[in-house]
């Protein structure tokens, strides 16, 4: 390669890897702001349920419980849809 090609290439990483950094910022401040909203006797109960949770069925079957449910939530919410447009219907 070209010693032009090679700064061309490397400006063009930088400029993905600057927008893909922007994304990952306003992301954070996203998670920031929902988790603001949420009343920390919640969040600190969840933890401790969660954590205790963990201990009593191990970290590993935690954690497989824990992604298999993130899986099934757009399922999940996808059937409450639907089952709330049928009820209207009614």
């Amino acid at each position: 390669m070209k010693r032009q090609e090679l700064i061309d290439k490397i400006e063009l990483q930088e400029r993905q890897m600057s927008l893909r950094a922007e994304v990952v910022s306003v992301l954070s401040q996203h998670s920031q702001h929902l988790l603001r909203q949420i009343p920390s006797g919640w969040l600190v109960a969840t933890g401790a349920l969660l954590g205790g949770l963990a201990g009593r069925i191990g970290v590993t079957r935690a954690y497989t419980l824990g992604f298999t449910s993130m899986r099934l939530l757009p399922m999940a919410q996808h059937a409450f849809h639907l089952g709330r447009s049928i009820g209207a219907r009614e």
